[in-house]
């Protein structure tokens, strides 16, 4: 096999998903924090989300390119599989509409949230900081 063929799609190796209690407050029947499935986002995934994200503001030296405070949950919710952020029946148990909001929620502890968010942040190879992520977005 040549140099080049190594980097053919048939050679990539996969990203699996992982297990991860995101919260000691939601328990199965033996009284085990539930175990959620998060999958390693795609560079292309964390990308639209930050495009989605991402705005601008005039300000007294003219333009800035500011992050939405909506960027860290709407990639927490992108990262995760299970539960089904999107069905309906749980985003109507706890009145909510949006996989974002229904995860924050689900993690109403700030210190449960900030903890997945940096655990979707490593595996999914996003180890910079949010503040930098926001300070990229502004240049």
């Amino acid at each position: 096999m040549s140099g080049f063929e190594r980097f053919m799609k048939s050679n990539k190796q996969p990203r699996l998903n992982v297990f991860y209690c995101a919260t000691d407050s939601l328990r199965d029947e033996k009284g085990e924090p539930l175990k959620w499935e998060i999958k390693p986002l795609t560079t292309r995934e964390a990308e639209e989300i930050r495009m989605d994200c991402t705005g601008s503001v005039r300000t007294e030296t003219g333009m800035q390119t500011v992050l939405s405070g909506d960027f860290v949950p709407r990639l927490c919710a992108a990262a995760v599989v299970y539960p089904d952020l999107k069905d309906a029946a749980l985003q109507d148990s706890y009145g909510v509409f949006t996989p974002q909001d229904l995860l924050l929620e689900l993690l109403d502890s700030p210190g449960d949230f900030n903890a997945l968010a940096d655990f979707v942040r490593r595996q999914s190879g996003l180890d910079v900081s949010v503040s930098r992520l926001a300070e990229e977005a502004k240049n």
